[in-house]
């Protein structure tokens, strides 16, 4: 059964091969038919005509279930042996035929005797060479033939130059087996690079189809907010209902927010797929950002009638790691949960174990939701899918949310697992294990409204994008500041040289002269503005790109889009007297 195993796949190429060789053999036939007549063997050609007939018709029958192809020829074990035997068979009767006519005498004879041999054992290199048994099954009866024409000499009593010419069939064998094992490797080769690039032709296929699904599963999502805030906008515009502005306000922030969160799943699901994600390593409390989790999440908890439960305050523990991606992957969690849970509790719970330098962190949120079907369970960390079509139309999403946050725990050196069962709910843990940290101090700050500013602020918005700028007029409107835009980094230069600003908000990616370049040229003219507070603002959010904003000589940075809050503060920042202290430790 192993030979069998061996030999089937590749009988199929052997066939095919042999198929192509029947004008050959006819060609061949005729010219043995001549042979016969000037051996003067006449009677011979009869039947020879007879016999090579009906052996081509019987291997033709035996090889025609592996024509078929490889898959095919796997179930026909049983047919191994006559596609052997009639391939042993066809090269018979040709070997004999030379043999035959090689013994009838005359030199011209004979040397087209050894022809017929010798291209017959170079004939089968094709049809046998992907395995060396079916190769040499191929090529026992020629090469019998081609010892037996000698040892007949040798019975003959012609024993002269005998070992020279035994000697040189040896050399020729050898000779013979190399230029198969150099031709199979070759063969070999090409069907690896055939099926590496079927392999990769399917891979890109699944590509494109993944991301055909991708956007048609984002258009189709984005649709929602974007309505939402279309929706609000012209309730606003149209002032019929004063009364309901700041429920349509809540409603354009809501729908903007869900259209954030997108969008972020989108961009860290490209980041980690390029290996361009960048986890950082910095001391947070465990403690205090579990309790921040709860205190986000328990209202809508409760506006869907749901008790959150989560592990109650206690002292803070310091740890250093990712607090941003670790906040991320428990808001997925948690927010799934209580997206599939109608009625009773959704849990976050935490174990924390270890001594020394580290701690192993356990994080798991369960639900008493409708569970998880075993047969979406293998589905459910792949990207842009659902449990089910009924899924997706009833609670919508991405269906990126598991999978960026399987990714980053893996990138956090942990694992995010699931454990469900259908109607009982389901259970998320994330495992990891994170060294100890050093307490720090935390930032005062005044996000919830604008700086009291006792004068009138001259501030330049620098963004490439029309919209952002009337938004940030719109923005800093409430402020009532003296606001200049430009569109690009030469313009806000020239603006910048021509008259004194308290701030400028510089947009980092912008064409031609970009954000860092344009702060880079102010910092080093002897300008008005050399030393005037630069705000940068980026979608952009990875440690490498702020600490790059930081080093081309920006003040302050903040994430798009813009949060008012986050802008008033970074605005009162920057208009805070720096102490003396913090000017000597900057020169």
């Amino acid at each position: 059964m192993g030979l069998y195993a061996d030999i089937v796949p590749h009988l199929a190429t052997s066939a095919r091969e042999r198929r192509g060789q029947i004008p050959v053999r006819v060609i061949l036939g005729a010219m043995i038919c001549w042979m016969l007549y000037a051996a003067d063997r006449p009677g011979l050609i009869a039947p020879w005509i007879v016999l090579t007939t009906a052996v081509q018709l019987l291997e033709w029958q035996a090889l025609a279930p592996f024509r078929k192809g490889a898959d095919a020829a796997l179930e026909r074990h049983a047919d191994v042996l006559p596609a052997l035997g009639a391939t042993m068979l066809m090269a018979g009767i040709h070997a004999g035929a030379a043999a035959l006519i090689w013994s009838s005498g005359g030199q011209i004879l004979s040397t087209v005797a050894v022809l017929i041999v010798v291209g017959g054992m170079i004939n089968n290199l094709a049809s046998g060479i992907e395995n060396r048994a079916l190769y040499l099954i191929g090529t026992a009866p020629y090469a019998v033939a081609l010892f037996a024409m000698p040892a007949s000499r040798w019975l003959e009593g012609e024993t002269r130059h005998l070992p020279l010419l035994l000697g040189c069939l040896a050399l020729f064998f050898g000779a013979l087996l190399s230029v198969w094992g150099r031709v199979h490797a070759a063969r070999m080769a090409e069907i690896e690079a055939i099926r590496e690039a079927s392999l990769r032709l399917a891979q890109a296929e699944a590509a494109m189809a993944d991301r055909a699904a991708m956007a048609a599963i984002v258009s189709h999502e984005l649709r929602t907010p974007v309505s939402a805030i279309l929706a609000g906008a012209h309730v606003i515009r149209h002032g019929d209902r004063p009364e309901a502005t700041p429920e349509t306000a809540d409603l354009i922030i809501d729908a903007g927010r869900l259209m954030t969160g997108m969008l972020n799943d989108l961009l860290d699901h490209s980041k980690i797929e390029a290996r361009a994600m960048a986890i950082e390593a910095r001391d947070f409390d465990l403690t205090a950002l579990l309790a921040d989790t709860d205190r986000f999440w328990r209202p809508q908890a409760a506006e869907k009638g749901l008790t959150l439960t989560a592990p109650a305050v206690g002292e803070p523990l310091w740890l250093k790691g990712d607090p941003y991606r670790l906040r991320q992957i428990l808001n997925n969690l948690i927010s799934n949960a209580i997206k599939f849970t109608e009625a009773g509790e959704v849990a976050l719970e935490a174990r924390v174990a270890g001594e020394g330098a580290g701690r192993s962190l356990t994080l798991t949120v369960r639900d008493e939701g409708a569970g998880i079907a075993p047969e979406a369970m293998s589905r459910l960390f792949t990207p842009f899918a659902q449990g089910s079509a009924e899924v997706a139309r009833t609670y919508g999403g991405t269906g990126l949310g598991l999978t960026v946050s399987r990714d980053l725990a893996r990138l956090m050196g942990g694992e995010l697992t699931a454990a469900s069962t259908a109607g009982e709910g389901a259970a998320f843990t994330l495992t990891m294990t994170l060294p100890l940290g050093e307490p720090v101090a935390e930032e005062a700050g005044a996000e919830g409204a604008g700086p009291e500013l006792t004068r009138q602020l001259r501030v330049l918005a620098v963004d490439d994008h029309e919209i952002n700028r009337r938004t940030l007029a719109l923005v800093l409107q409430p402020l009532d500041v003296e606001l200049v835009t430009a569109s690009d980094g030469a313009s806000a230069l020239e603006a910048l040289a021509a008259r004194p600003f308290d701030v400028v908000l510089m947009d980092v990616n912008m064409p031609g002269i970009d954000g860092n370049e344009a702060t880079r040229r102010l910092r080093a003219s002897d300008g008005i503005n050399a030393t005037t507070p630069v705000i940068g603002f980026s979608a952009g959010t990875e440690a490498a790109q702020i600490e790059a904003c930081r080093a081309a000589g920006m003040t302050d940075w903040l994430a798009k889009p813009l949060e008012p809050a986050k802008l008033y503060a970074a605005l009162d920042r920057a208009m805070r007297p720096t102490p003396p202290d913090a000017e000597r430790d900057a020169a």
